[in-house]
């Protein structure tokens, strides 16, 4: 067995590669927009030949839908954390304070909506963001259900109404954030938590 190199191996090193094109092409796409953003613009930000992107991504939509994938996927490890909690309520409301923080990032904001826009004019930006969405809400709603359990609680409100809801207000805060850079988060948050916690008992 041959020493450690500090090379990473393929399989690593081809998923910090395509993270690295996604990342270059996030500020593209926020910068200009994503027609205005070329494959050539984001092999240049990324720093590697428009050949090594295509081997990758074969087109911009592509390179999208691999960023909405990995938004979800980072949403799915948070509902996993909230599921394996003894007290998913309160697990959540603590939650509440990291999912203020990242929907108020200007960045992610000005991303999100560039690919929200794209979506109401691409019909296959709009499949992979609708996707995304169902099981998100899927998964959302599960846990709701499993919260519910386990406080033995009973709800007048179908589960599925909530989830939407839940997503409907953190969604909202990416636009608001545009909207009002000086927005007071740490008010909004302590209001956040208590509406959790609102809906929760509902």
């Amino acid at each position: 067995m041959s020493e450690n190199t500090g090379t990473p191996p393929e399989s690593e090193r081809a998923v910090l590669r395509r993270n690295q094109v996604l990342d270059a092409a996030a500020i593209c796409f926020r910068n200009h927009g994503f027609h205005g953003a070329s494959m050539a613009q984001i092999s240049k930000t990324a720093g590697m030949s428009p050949g090594h992107i295509y081997h990758y991504f074969d087109s911009k939509e592509a390179i999208i839908a691999a960023i909405v994938e990995r938004d979800l996927d980072k949403c799915l490890e948070w509902t996993k954390v909230f599921s394996n909690s003894d007290n998913i309520m309160q697990t959540m409301i603590d939650g509440v304070d990291q999912g203020v923080e990242e929907n108020t990032s200007r960045d992610n904001a000005a991303l999100m909506a560039e690919i929200m826009a794209e979506s109401a004019r691409n019909p296959q930006i709009a499949e992979t963001v609708q996707q995304a969405h169902k099981v998100a809400i899927s998964r959302l709603m599960e846990l709701l259900a499993k919260e519910q359990q386990q406080r033995q609680g009973v709800s007048s409100h179908d589960v599925a109404v909530k989830a939407e809801l839940m997503g409907a207000m953190f969604d909202g805060l990416l636009l608001t954030s545009i909207r009002n850079p000086v927005l007071d988060k740490a008010a909004v948050t302590q209001l956040m938590r208590q509406t959790i916690q609102f809906l929760l008992t509902l």
